[in-house]
């Protein structure tokens, strides 16, 4: 194991030598974006689109040569959600890679001289900051202020670092009234009882810190805030916990939303967030409620959604991923539903499959029942939290949980009060130092959905005299992507815009059948063409063109004789 794991982290050190593998504060992902900028002038752009509440920039880069802006494109959004500052640290190594390999890699070089990417590594920089800030606490909002409990006070009962240890961490407060019992797998994870199995609960559960405004209510206006992922329209939950006093009321959301109706020329989104389609694809499914709200991914595109995931799952062995979080006001959901483009999201990262544990004081420190059949062992290690610490238990980190520890609790002054539990960031990132070498497979996968973008030609081009210097002019304008020129809801949406083709007949010529400028209907991938023609009288030759924002464009020169 030790071995197998140190050849990983040389191979990924060769292949990240710019990006040390460690997590990045705002300050750090700021010089290590203008470092790249610098670094790679010809191909890297970077700019602040937006700025937070908390001063943080929100920034956009663009990777390509130049005029990029005019080429098809690839949006990656990292970060979004605040919890998983693994997703910006794949973005920011995409990025890297991706301008390193430029006139190196042949491949790569095709790619970025006729495709864009886009990235937008860290899309809700204010909860990031939670992270780097002391005590470490884990959030997934801004720092916009709002009132959750809905008591005329705004963020007045926050968590506390009672016990001084640097961390938000839990308490749990043993209470009959109490909802939570500790886990039968593991000591270090408690979970709510199953009263359908006859258990009763022994302990109240909250985030460690005490009652500030006296309510009786623990920890329930905490700073801040909206959750980005959350704040967009599509599916937005009003009123709900986190979701924003409106849809796409923050700079962040109307910044992410800005950029991808400004730049037409991309096609396709991808997202590191829970909301992940990529190893559960979206499934087309009978409309729900009344009216006309699209509620399931079109019929037309869903097996496209499906082959895009199946490269995923099957190119690069990640396995067992935990089951998709259903999107409210999600930001990949809108960028299919809303703004009609494709839109992947992959969870940035979950424990793999399970090495042999070494036998650490962590791992002792759990209750374990031998499992009475496969099915029971199975179940049992579906909780998410008991896995991810089996995985850091294997790999020999012994402070993924807070050994719960007695604490006399100035609200609970009669009552037996204990705080630990999952250190902050545990359950959704993995340690530093492995980053390079998981942020591998994310970055092939980037590349690879850039590849598949519609890509358009023209062949078969010909000219038919009809005599008298009249001919019939006709082309097939071929798509050589493997996606279509727009999908379903692309053009429900109106928001991209199909395949343009315009002929120029020159001075010497004119069109006398067929519109010198038409649209056409969405061109299959992988080959799929449509026809055109047209009804030329004169000399000389004609040009055609054929172009989408999103598919590229194609021209070919055809004399007339």
């Amino acid at each position: 194991m030790k071995q197998s794991v140190l050849l990983l982290f040389l191979l990924t050190a060769y292949l990240f030598p710019q990006i040390p593998s460690r997590y990045h504060s705002n300050a750090d992902l700021a010089a290590a974006l203008k470092q790249l900028a610098s670094r790679y002038s010809s191909v890297v752009t970077v700019e602040s689109i937006a700025k937070t509440l908390n001063g943080n920039d929100l920034w956009s880069v663009r990777i390509g040569k130049s005029g990029a802006g005019e080429r098809k494109a690839l949006l990656i959004v990292g970060g979004i959600e605040g919890n998983q500052p693994v997703g910006t640290e794949h973005a920011l190594r995409t990025i890297e890679w991706l301008a390193r390999s430029y006139g190196t890699a042949d491949s790569i070089t095709s790619l970025l001289d006729k495709t864009t990417v886009y990235v937008i590594p860290r899309a809700n920089p204010d909860a990031a900051d939670a992270m780097f800030a002391s005590p470490v606490s884990e959030r997934e909002t801004n720092n916009a202020p709002f009132d959750d409990d809905r008591d005329a006070a705004v963020d007045e009962d926050g968590p506390e670092d009672l016990n001084k240890d640097g961390f938000i961490s839990w308490m749990r407060i043993r209470d009959p009234r109490g909802e939570w019992i500790i886990h039968p797998d593991d000591a270090r994870v408690m979970r709510k009882a199953d009263a359908s199995k006859g258990e009763k609960g022994e302990f109240r559960l909250y985030t460690e810190g005490i009652d500030n405004d006296k309510d009786e209510q623990w920890n329930e206006d905490p700073r801040g805030g909206t959750d980005l992922n959350r704040n967009f329209t599509y599916n937005y939950q009003f009123f709900a916990r986190n979701s924003g006093i409106h849809q796409i009321s923050e700079a962040e959301s109307k910044a992410l939303a800005d950029f991808v109706f400004d730049h037409p020329s991309i096609g396709l989104v991808l997202t590191f967030s829970s909301n992940d389609n990529v190893t559960t694809p979206w499934k087309n499914e009978p409309p729900k409620g009344e009216g006309n709200t699209v509620t399931s991914v079109a019929k037309e595109d869903e097996e496209l959604y499906t082959a895009l995931a199946k490269r995923f799952t099957e190119s690069y062995g990640l396995k067992d991923a935990p089951k998709p979080v259903k999107g409210e006001g999600a930001f990949s959901e809108w960028a299919y539903y809303h703004a009609g483009r494709w839109s992947l999201s992959v969870r940035p990262w979950w424990p793999g499959e399970l090495p042999k544990a070494k036998e650490t004081a962590a791992a002792k420190d759990s209750v374990r029942k031998p499992a009475e059949s496969k099915k029971e062992e199975k179940d049992r290690t579906d909780d998410a939290a008991v896995k991810t610490l089996k995985w850091y238990d294997a790999i020999g980190t012994k402070d993924a949980a807070l050994p719960w520890t007695k604490f006399k609790h100035p609200d609970f002054p009669e009552k037996e009060v204990e705080i630990g539990g999952l250190r902050p960031f545990v359950l959704s990132n993995p340690p530093a130092e492995s980053l390079n070498a998981f942020a591998a497979p994310f970055i092939r996968y980037a590349v690879s959905v850039a590849s598949q973008l519609p890509s358009l030609t023209i062949r078969n081009a010909a000219v038919k005299s009809l005599g008298d210097n009249v001919y019939r002019v006709t082309a097939d304008v071929v798509n050589d992507g493997f996606l279509p020129t727009n999908s379903a809801l692309g053009v429900k949406s109106r928001w991209v815009r199909n395949v343009r083709v315009m002929i120029d007949a020159g001075k010497s010529a004119a069109v006398s059948s067929g519109r010198t400028k038409q649209v056409l209907e969405p061109i299959k991938g992988s080959g799929g063409y449509v026809t055109v023609s047209w009804i030329v009288v004169g000399k000389g030759s004609v040009r055609i063109n054929a172009e989408s924002p999103v598919a590229g464009s194609a021209d070919v020169n055809v004399d007339l004789k």
